[in-house]
């Protein structure tokens, strides 16, 4: 079992990349959108930046935050005006390894899964124009982004500038990546055990390659599910309803709660539903503690950048400070 692991190069062996510089080898780069210091600066401060929303309440960061591992740990986000997103937010880290973006592949790439979510009816309810006209309206927001693009913000590059952002949100050096690479020590023997069950029990079958996940759409209905029909949305096909995109399992472990619907509340509960849904298997009990302790192994180290918050530029003009609100707190 050991040769499906060694096999495989990890994700960051594929994708390398000094963000301090403008050096970046790797495919996952688009050729129209290559790295550069200051458009990852732009696109930090439009990931926190609240008034990329209609009404100020949200921003990218509100739904996927680094003290819950570029995730949140409820089972689903509240939008602008307290309306409940269908569905859970997945962790932005490690997404530049994803064939697709959202969970039924809804945007083909990070700059429109980016402006995705700024139109999203519940998110931001914003058109990226309208934010574009908004912050240019604050000379930093207009300053950089004329040295980046050589132009004011405008929908296109607010949507490349995040996305940019986004693909520097990778965490390397987890513990099975370091055991891959030569340190014995790095995996404990129950987690050399729970390799070998996940492997055994033909978890590799959707959860492989160096992002452990083969990009494919499973079919799975939880509780709560019943009217979300995924994929069967984009594709119309009768046989993709409920089919939802596998999901990484890079840091799995630490974003919490599981499925589309987060309907599961912990790692073990979610093994036992994937090993029941998919392989009609009733794993018992030390299988199941040794495969999620092989889970934890592939956690990561938290990009410090993204544990750092930008310091936003103030002001505006008339309209861009969000609603006025009445003493009730209500519009």
């Amino acid at each position: 079992f050991f040769f499906f692991f060694f096999k495989q190069k990890t994700a960051y062996e594929i994708y390398q990349c000094d963000w301090s510089s403008d050096v970046c080898s790797s495919d996952l780069i688009p050729a129209d959108n290559q790295v550069t210091p200051d458009k990852i600066k732009l696109g930090k401060m439009l990931y926190w930046d609240r008034r990329t929303s209609k009404t100020g309440a949200t921003s990218c960061g509100f739904c996927h935050h680094p003290a819950y591992y570029g995730a949140e740990p409820m089972r689903k986000s509240v939008g602008i005006n307290g309306e409940i997103h269908k569905r859970n937010a997945q962790t932005v880290l490690n997404a530049a390894f994803l064939e697709r973006q959202f969970w039924a592949g809804e945007a083909p790439d990070l700059e429109q899964q980016a402006l995705g979510a700024i139109r999203s009816h519940v998110a931001a309810r914003s058109w990226p124009k309208e934010v574009a006209e908004r912050l240019n309206r604050l000379p930093e927001y207009e300053e950089l982004s004329t040295k980046v693009w050589g132009e004011p913000l405008t929908e296109e590059n607010i949507g490349k500038s995040i996305a940019t952002f986004m693909r520097t949100l990778i965490t390397p050096n987890y513990p099975l990546a370091r055991w891959l690479n030569g340190d014995d020590n790095a995996l404990t023997e129950q987690q050399k055990r729970g390799m070998a069950s996940f492997s055994d029990n033909l978890c590799t079958a959707c959860h492989s390659g160096p992002n452990f996940s083969n990009s494919s759409y499973q079919k799975i209905i939880v509780p709560g599910g019943e009217g979300d029909f995924g994929l069967y949305k984009r594709t119309k096909k009768e046989d993709d309803k409920y089919r939802f995109k596998v999901p990484s399992l890079l840091n799995v472990a630490e974003t919490p709660p599981y499925t589309h619907k987060g309907m599961v509340n912990d790692l073990p509960s979610m093994v036992r539903l994937m090993a029941k849904e998919m392989l009609d298997k009733d794993l018992k009990d030390d299988v199941v503690e040794d495969i999620v302790a092989f889970l934890h192994s592939l956690t990561g180290e938290m990009p410090q950048h993204f544990l750092v918050m930008p310091v936003l530029p103030t002001g505006g003009g008339e309209g861009d400070f969000g609603p006025d609100l009445l003493p009730s707190g209500k519009n």
